[in-house]
């Protein structure tokens, strides 16, 4: 059997091995969407002015579309 510091030790760098995929992930995912959040930006731009969300936006959006269908 293993000392107890040993232990303590593999299951600490089992531990930082599984953050470090978990972080690459991340980093992944918060890439995808800087690079959709740019293609978007970028097409509302070319079909002209538009006004930025504010950060309340399924509540603007759902407005919107109340207000359109009256």
């Amino acid at each position: 059997m293993k000392n107890p510091i040993e232990s303590v030790q593999h299951f600490c760098m089992i531990q930082l091995e599984i953050l470090k995929d978990q972080e690459y992930k991340l980093r992944k995912e918060i890439q995808s969407c800087k690079v959709q959040r740019e293609f978007l930006t970028q097409t509302l731009n070319e079909l002209g002015e538009w006004k930025e969300i504010p950060d309340n936006t399924i509540e603007h959006l759902l407005s919107t579309i109340r207000n359109s269908s009256k």
